[in-house]
């Protein structure tokens, strides 16, 4: 390891911090100091800019962001219908616009419901804000995900899916100065999932410090929706799809996110990576299976005899994994990161690998298991149960080669 260039790294990141730390503060004093009705008050005595205020900062400056622009994305219609239908915030989504609707042209409030990818799905406003946000993009279709509207309670919820809140002189683009935003994940209690935020904003001379709180509440009636749709939609796959499980010595019958409704034959996971026609994938207990589609969902079942599983990390090139149960074989392109990641899970063994201990082998300390947790979560879709968690390791059976670069 070349420790004087991460000695000079780390010196780099913290002036990098110390620098935007200043900019927060020095832009809330300058407005205070112009007697700003709009921004006066916005902070405690002491204030200090959250660490992931300022992590968000460096990273809108890595990906070339200006502070002078604010341009995020829109889908067009036909994409954000899309994303509405396939969304799991969409059975609750009725009910959770008329609870902010009963009183709505009260509030002061701009409300929005985000997917995953930080899309706005469904939103309303005050009568009184409406312009003004249209005129922000704070609008359906529009995307605020940190790489599209660089720091706002949107991206940051996303990156840490906990409720926030983010002031105006904290958002990096200087059109939001005068607003102020909450937001809350709605988390999918059965995947682990963040299922999407959602997130409230108002300008900053009618601050309401209960926000937060009502974020954090719809989030949790979304959450519960989310859950209880999954029970209704497995409930009815086991219903409709039992008679064609029972066909089979081993299989089982999972729904379109991957989660295991019944099994037959085999002690079963709770979810697998989620299944598309034809295509091979590795299940633990099963070895490499194929997905057969049926009404609500797949029966998953091995593509041929058992066999020990092989895994070869190919890192020539653009690395890719092959992957050989017998006489099945499959061959999954994969990131470098992921590669990385699979090599130190294999040197764990069986003992495994926290996600404090990956993110010390990964980033140099143990402050970024968000990060850590994101990148097995992304691993994981591409490579199936071939990779176990709590904690994360490679599955039983299987064994791992590499071909250097």
């Amino acid at each position: 390891m070349n420790w004087a260039a991460t000695v000079q790294q780390a010196a780099e990141i913290t002036t990098d911090l110390a620098d935007i730390r200043a900019s927060i503060i020095s832009e809330s004093l300058d407005a205070d100091a112009a007697g700003s009705t709009q921004t006066q008050h916005r902070y405690p005595d002491n204030y200090t800019p959250p660490t992931s205020v300022l992590e968000s900062w460096l990273r809108a400056r890595a990906r070339g962001h200006r502070r002078d622009t604010h341009q995020p994305e829109l889908v067009n219609a036909d994409e954000l219908d899309r994303r509405r239908e396939q969304s799991p915030l969409r059975h609750a989504s009725t009910a959770a616009r008329a609870i902010v609707e009963a009183s709505a042209d009260e509030s002061e409030l701009v409300f929005g419901m985000f997917d995953a990818d930080g899309v706005m799905l469904w939103g309303q406003a005050d009568s009184r804000l409406r312009d003004a946000a249209h005129g922000l993009h704070i609008t359906e279709g529009a995307r605020w995900d940190e790489e599209s509207a660089a720091t706002t309670v949107v991206g940051q919820v996303l990156a840490d899916p906990r409720p926030q809140r983010v002031y105006p002189a904290e958002h990096y683009a200087k059109a939001l100065g005068d607003w102020y935003c909450t937001g809350a994940p709605v988390l999918d209690r059965v995947t682990g999932d963040v299922a999407g935020v959602i997130a409230f904003g108002g300008q900053m001379n009618a601050v309401q410090p209960a926000t937060l709180m009502l974020a954090a509440s719809v989030a949790e009636f979304c959450a519960r929706d989310v859950s209880d749709e999954h029970q209704r939609r497995l409930s009815t796959l086991r219903e409709t799809g039992g008679k064609t499980l029972s066909a089979f010595k081993a299989a089982l019958l999972v729904d379109d996110d991957g989660l295991v409704a019944d099994s037959r034959g085999v002690i079963a996971p709770t979810r697998i990576a989620p299944p598309s026609d034809g295509e091979l994938r590795f299940v633990t207990g099963l070895g490499v299976c194929v997905a057969e589609r049926i009404v609500g969902g797949w029966v998953v079942r091995p593509a041929g005899p058992p066999g020990p599983i092989l895994i070869e990390l190919d890192l020539r090139g653009e690395p890719s994994i092959h992957v050989t149960d017998g006489p099945d074989h499959i061959t999954i392109v994969i990131t470098r990161r992921h590669a990385q990641i699979l090599l130190l899970l294999s040197d764990a063994g069986r003992a495994g690998l926290t996600s404090a201990e990956l993110s010390k082998m990964l980033f140099g300390d143990a402050t970024h298991e968000v990060s850590v947790r994101s990148e097995m979560s992304r691993l994981r879709r591409a490579v199936g149960t071939l990779v176990a968690s709590r904690p994360y390791r490679l599955a039983t059976d299987v064994t791992l080669t590499v071909v250097p670069d």
